[in-house]
């Protein structure tokens, strides 16, 4: 029997500067030929479709094709910047991704410019009519959490931001709560911007005049919401328990804090727990499986299957990567080693999982916090939640369909050196439905902050 173990990488959240050497950082301009450009960029295309197994998924080929060529035509006889070349990878990349696929936005020769840049000191979101931009955190005292922007540098910041959309894959609410966490960065490949910065206030008419960032300021201020521990177990309100469960990652650690989280809570008599995964990115599902054995006892599963594409990238990558055999078996990973290329697998299985009560089994009321940050294995645990009724989903929609692209597997482009990152897989979701196309949804949506929510309707 085929062990449904998905390991998935959110590529956008690493933010490694790598330390540059003063002679480097007086460079100019990074550039590629244009002629070598158009190569990676086709190049990175045909390994896509040839690893994906549905890459033009959300856009027709022909579309993606006129909008190939439309970015290739902007492109210089000669050559281009290496920044110019990369929007436009990163914006291709992402029409044919499900959230994983991507071109990552870490090159080498690109750091002297990222030194030197001066990137915007502030985050937010697009208000719900479009028109502004909402600062959501600030690395400055002239700015406050809270502020509508209307524009920078004389450009709408609604359109700024569309365009840092345009680099990232996935459903639209992912977009958007990943395009928040990366906009000072994503900010700097658009070329549209740069400091000092005019930045022209909702009703008020005086611009206000600011100065960037430097790189490692942004390092501390973009890294300032990833710094959470991967599971915290907390009470609230002296009689529930709160369990954050950020990462599905690291099982025999998360089966130690399960063990203890659950003995306090039971020494304590805490018989109501809200357990959130807002801000899970995934990772290995079979730590779900774990949190899932406390709660409850019906049978469920986690995913019904997926489909394997063969390729002869994705082999390697397997061979390479290790331990695809201790979680796949030796037997099919065989099979997928011999199989003909391009060629797909089914693998699928109607058995469901039959929790085992542990010790301190919890018997009193649950919910679970999900959002648009809930993705990968966290998408897995609260399609699970959902199909099978093990608990009550409060919050609002996940940022991945229940049916999506998993099992991760990366590549160099031969010019540049660009990391891509595809999957290789489609996942079929807990009800088994291979043509649902849509997220987990809550079974309570809430406007305001589903934490404050879930409070009272737990109680």
């Amino acid at each position: 029997q085929l062990k449904k173990t998905y390991k998935m990488k959110l590529v956008f959240i690493s933010i490694i500067f790598t330390l540059i050497s003063t002679a480097g950082i007086s460079q100019d301009k990074a550039y590629i030929s244009t002629k070598k450009a158009v190569a990676d960029i086709n190049y990175m295309i045909k390994t896509i479709e040839e690893i994906h197994y549905n890459p033009y998924f959300k856009i027709e080929k022909e579309q993606f094709n006129e909008n190939k060529d439309e970015l290739l035509n902007k492109f210089d006889k000669d050559s281009i910047s290496l920044k110019k070349f990369m929007s436009t990878g990163m914006k291709l990349a992402a029409q044919m991704s499900g959230g994983h696929t991507s071109m990552d936005w870490q090159n080498k020769s690109l750091f002297p410019e990222l030194m030197l840049y001066e990137f915007i000191p502030f985050t937010g979101k697009l208000s719900n009519d479009n028109q502004h931009l909402i600062v959501t955190r600030s690395a400055t005292q002239d700015i406050k959490k809270g502020t509508l922007i209307k524009s920078i540098n004389g450009i709408r910041v609604v359109d700024l931001y569309k365009e840092c959309m345009s680099y990232i894959g996935g459903i639209e609410s992912f977009k958007n709560v990943t395009c928040e966490k990366v906009f000072p960065l994503y900010s700097f490949f658009t070329d549209m911007i740069s400091a000092p910065y005019s930045i022209e206030l909702s009703n008020i008419e005086k611009e206000l005049k600011i100065t960037g960032l430097d790189v490692s300021k942004l390092n501390t201020f973009i890294s300032q919401d990833q710094q959470k521990e991967n599971y915290i177990f907390e009470i609230v309100k002296d009689d529930i328990g709160l369990i954050s469960y950020n990462s599905c990652t690291d099982y025999e650690v998360f089966k130690e804090f399960l063990e203890n989280t659950f003995n306090e809570i039971k020494e304590k008599n805490i018989n109501k727990l809200i357990i959130d995964i807002r801000e899970n990115s995934g990772g290995d599902s079979r730590l779900n499986d774990l949190l899932l054995s406390y709660i409850t006892t019906i049978p469920y599963r986690q995913s019904s299957g997926r489909y394997w594409k063969v390729s002869t990238q994705a082999k390697l990558a397997y061979k390479n990567k290790g331990g695809y055999e201790k979680i796949f078996g030796k037997e099919f990973m065989k099979l997928y080693d011999e199989s003909e290329e391009l060629s797909i697998i089914e693998s699928f299985d109607d058995a469901l999982i039959q929790p085992k009560k542990p010790r301190n089994y919890f018997t009193g009321k649950t919910c679970f916090l999900i959002g648009p940050s809930t993705f990968s294995s966290a998408n897995f645990l609260a399609d699970a939640i959902k199909t099978y009724k093990l608990s009550t989903l409060i919050g609002s929609a996940t940022g991945e369909l229940t049916n999506d692209f998993g099992e991760l597997i990366d590549f160099t482009l031969p010019n540049s050196g660009n990391y891509i990152y595809v999957s290789s897989t489609y996942d079929i979701g807990a009800n088994g439905n291979p043509n649902l196309y849509e997220p987990v949804y809550p079974h309570i949506k809430t406007e305001e902050n589903a934490l404050l929510y879930s409070l009272d309707w737990i109680k």
